[in-house]
C-alpha cells in the first residue's frame, strides 16, 4: 500500500512535525511504501504575506500535489496540516485526481481563526456555533490581527462552502471532546467520518518496584493557559512538595512564589530524554492546564512509565485522565479544588496509590502505543484504498 503524506511545516519546529516524524517511520517499519510532501511557510515577511494572500487556493500548491499524486500514484493521501502555504488547495487536488484523503485535525482550525479556542487567558468558544466567526475576527483572535484572522476565516469558510471540507473521506482527532467540539460546530462533518486516533510514543519502560518519592512534578510551559497560578496557589496552601521543569513568560512569578515558600522548587528547564526519569521518581504528575490542549506528550509519558495524572477535567484532559483510575480530576481554574485532591492523593495508602499506577500503565498499553496507533492508521488507510 502506498501512502502519500502531505504537510505545512511551521517556521519554528513544534509537536506536529514529531507526529509526522513518527508517524512516517511507523509506516515504514511496518513495510509500507511512504512518501511525503512538503510545504513549508515562509520566513521572511514579503514571501509570507504573499502566501498568505494566496491561502484561499494556492495554484502552486494545487500543481505540486497533483505532480506529486501522479508520479507516486498513493492509495490513500494522509493531509496533516494545510496552513497555510499548502492551502485547501491540496484537498482539491486530492479530490481532482480522486485519491481517499485523510485528514488529521491538529487543533480546531477549521472553527475559529485561533485554532485553540482559548483567547487572553479565557477559553473561547463563541466560534463553534456561528456560520462565520465574526467575534473571533473582530477579536483578532489569530496573532492579535482583524485582517489576519478575517483572511483565515474566510479561506476556511469559501470551501465550507464549496463543500471542500465535507469531501474529505475520514477525520482524525485526538479524543472524543474534540470530537464532539467538530460535531457541535457548523462545520457540518457526518459523525461517521470522525475517528479518534491518539498519538503514540515508544515505550519508557514501567518499573512498579521503584521506590518513588513523596514529591509532585509539573513539566510545561510556563505560561498562564498551563493553569501555573492554580498549581502556586494550590501548593502554597497545602505545603506538599512540588518540582516545577519549564520555561516561559511567568518564570519569575514561580520564582517569587519559591522565594516564599520552600515546599515549590523551580527546576528549570528539562532536557526530553531526562523526563521518564524524574516521573518514574515522583508520586504524581500534575496537569492544571486551563485550555483544551490537543494530547499532551507529557501525559502520555506520564502513562507509559506507570505515573498517575492529576488534572483538570478539561477538554482533552477530561478523556484521558479517567478519574481515580489512572489518576483524578480537579475542577479546571480551581485551585480549593486541586488543593482538595492532592490531600486526598496523600492520604492514599501505598497499595491503593499502586493500583493507580497500574492503570495509568494500562492506559498506555491499550491506547498509546505505536503498535496500538499503526493498527487504527492501517485499518483506516484499508477501509479507504
Amino acid at each position: 500500500m502506498k501512502i502519500l503524506l502531505i504537510h505545512t511545516f511551521y517556521r519554528g519546529k513544534g509537536g506536529e512535525e514529531a507526529v509526522v516524524a513518527a508517524e512516517m517511520s511507523l509506516l515504514k517499519e511496518a513495510g509500507l511504501e511512504v512518501e511525503i510532501l512538503r510545504f513549508q511557510n515562509p520566513g521572511n515577511a514579503i514571501s509570507a504575506l504573499f502566501a498568505l494572500l494566496i491561502s484561499p487556493f494556492n495554484l502552486f500548491s494545487y500543481i505540486k500535489t497533483i505532480h506529486k499524486i501522479r508520479s507516486f500514484q498513493p492509495d490513500v493521501v494522509h493531509l496533516h496540516n494545510w496552513h497555510f502555504a499548502a492551502s485547501p488547495a491540496v484537498v482539491v487536488a486530492c479530490q481532482f485526481a480522486k485519491v481517499p484523503v485523510v485528514l488529521s485535525l491538529h487543533n480546531f482550525r477549521l472553527i475559529c481563526p485561533s485554532a485553540t479556542l482559548f483567547f487572553h487567558g479565557h477559553i473561547f468558544l463563541e466560534s463553534v456555533h456561528q456560520n462565520f466567526p465574526w467575534k473571533a475576527v473582530s477579536k483578532g483572535v489569530y496573532r492579535n490581527s482583524v485582517l489576519q484572522s478575517f483572511y483565515l476565516a474566510f479561506t476556511i469558510y469559501l470551501h465550507k462552502r464549496l463543500k471542500t471540507w465535507q469531501k474529505v473521506d475520514q477525520y482524525l482527532v485526538f479524543s472524543a471532546f474534540m470530537k464532539n467540539i467538530f460535531l457541535q460546530s457548523t462545520l457540518g462533518i457526518p459523525e461517521n467520518k470522525f475517528v479518534i486516533k491518539g498519538n503514540s510514543i515508544v515505550d519508557l519502560l514501567f518499573e512498579d518496584n521503584t521506590d518513588r518519592k513523596k514529591h509532585f512534578v509539573f513539566i510545561a510551559r510556563l505560561s498562564a493557559e498551563k493553569g501555573l497560578d492554580v498549581l502556586l496557589k494550590a501548593f502554597a496552601e497545602t505545603g506538599f512538595e512540588l518540582l516545577i521543569y519549564g520555561y516561559g513568560p511567568l518564570e519569575q512569578e514561580v520564582k517569587a512564589y519559591e522565594a516564599l515558600y520552600p515546599n515549590i522548587q523551580f527546576k528549570g528547564p528539562l532536557l526530553h530524554d531526562k523526563v521518564p526519569d524524574e516521573l518514574r521518581k515522583c508520586t504524581a504528575l500534575v496537569f492544571p492546564s486551563t485550555c483544551f490542549e490537543g494530547m499532551p506528550l507529557t501525559i502520555l509519558e506520564a502513562f507509559s512509565t506507570g505515573t498517575p495524572v492529576i488534572a483538570s477535567n478539561l477538554g482533552a484532559m477530561s478523556t484521558m485522565v479517567v478519574d481515580h483510575d489512572n489518576g483524578l480530576h480537579f475542577e479546571s481554574g480551581n485551585s480549593v479544588d486541586l488543593a482538595q485532591k492532592l490531600q486526598y492523593w496523600h492520604t492514599l495508602p501505598e497499595s491503593k496509590q499502586k493500583q493507580y499506577r497500574l492503570g495509568a500503565r494500562a492506559t498506555y498499553e491499550k491506547n498509546y502505543t505505536p503498535e496500538a496507533n499503526l493498527k487504527i492508521l492501517e485499518s483506516i488507510y484499508s477501509a479507504l484504498s
